[in-house]
């Protein structure tokens, strides 16, 4: 036993020995409270979860089609004179079972009104295109196509309604194709929720909120509204390693006067990179390592800080 307690690293100070010093008294109070701070920060670290990123070269082959959603308000268009029209780099256009469309006349105000349904009467067509326009009549157009992963444009305007534009007889300016964009994105819309809750990093929606309106100095101008989009592949991983496959994408705008009718064109293209994101967090091993380093430092910092000060104030007190 006397063996045993030759080799005790933590040697004990009889009670009655203890000197309590109101220095030390304050050195305490102030490494109990700095303590608890630094404990608390590393708490905080540990319940952080931080995001990391890489680029690579993208190597999907995929077939499959990517969903673009959107909701578009044309504000100074009936919807008698608004068609989509879609066509890629390989010549092919969407077909009806890749498109979930829907129109809405707007008011003046821009609060619908009434969902539009175009009639196949041409006359009935032409008497409803007069009264949108004597209302000044917007169109907010909502929906989604599924388009090849190959660059292309989506355009909105006219396109088979223009044989009878000329027929409504109260068109004096040329068509305004002004537009708000509510949303517009590409991607499973349940995982762009999902991203969106989980992850802040991304331009997902780089075009909601922005508006392009034609100054009315340009009424008498056709022109033709034109969005550059470039479109990247993005991954983001949560901490259980569920991935969600979506897009990000990067949109520039421009407009030039048009000698045909004015529409809205919107030309997208996919780049050949990959961004991913995902979810890293402190393993708890490394959190109990960080605390007891903790504990251990600001006790012996404090320690020696203490045997300072009562040194100082003991050689002091003997000067006095």
């Amino acid at each position: 036993m006397k063996l045993l307690k030759a080799i005790d690293l933590y040697g004990k100070v009889p009670k009655g020995l203890a000197e309590p010093t109101s220095s030390g008294a304050v050195v305490s109070i102030i490494t109990l409270i700095f303590l608890g701070l630094m404990i608390m920060n590393e708490m905080i670290e540990y319940i952080t979860i931080d995001v990391q990123s890489e680029i690579i070269v993208d190597q999907q082959l995929s077939k499959d089609r990517v969903q673009v959603s959107f909701d578009i308000k044309f504000v100074r268009a009936p919807c008698d004179f608004l068609e989509i029209d879609q066509q890629d780099a390989m010549g092919q256009s969407l077909s009806q079972q890749f498109m979930e469309l829907k129109y809405y006349r707007l008011d003046s105000s821009e609060t619908r009104i009434g969902e539009y349904i175009r009639n196949q009467n041409n006359w009935i067509v032409i008497e409803d295109a007069r009264t949108a326009v004597a209302e000044k009549q917007g169109c907010e157009v909502v929906g989604s196509l599924k388009v090849n992963r190959v660059r292309g444009k989506i355009s909105f305007g006219p396109h088979r309604s223009h044989s009878y534009i000329g027929a409504v007889g109260n068109l004096h300016l040329p068509l305004d194709y002004s537009h708000k964009f509510v949303s517009f994105t590409f991607g499973d819309q349940n995982a762009l929720k999902k991203v969106k809750s989980m992850f802040k990093q991304g331009q997902l929606e780089s075009l909601a909120g922005t508006q392009r309106i034609k100054k009315y100095e340009l009424a008498s101008q056709s022109m033709q509204h034109e969005h550059f989009i470039n479109i990247i592949p993005t991954h983001y991983t949560l901490l259980n390693k569920q991935t969600y496959s979506v897009y990000q994408y990067t949109a520039n705008h421009n407009e030039v006067r048009s000698h045909n009718y004015a529409n809205v064109q919107l030309r997208y293209d996919f780049a050949p990179t990959t961004v991913t994101y995902w979810q890293t967090k402190e393993d708890i091993l490394h959190f109990l390592v960080q605390i007891c380093a903790v504990i251990g430092g600001i006790f012996t910092v404090s320690s020696m800080i203490e045997a300072s000060v009562y040194k100082v104030m003991r050689n002091v007190l003997k000067v006095e």
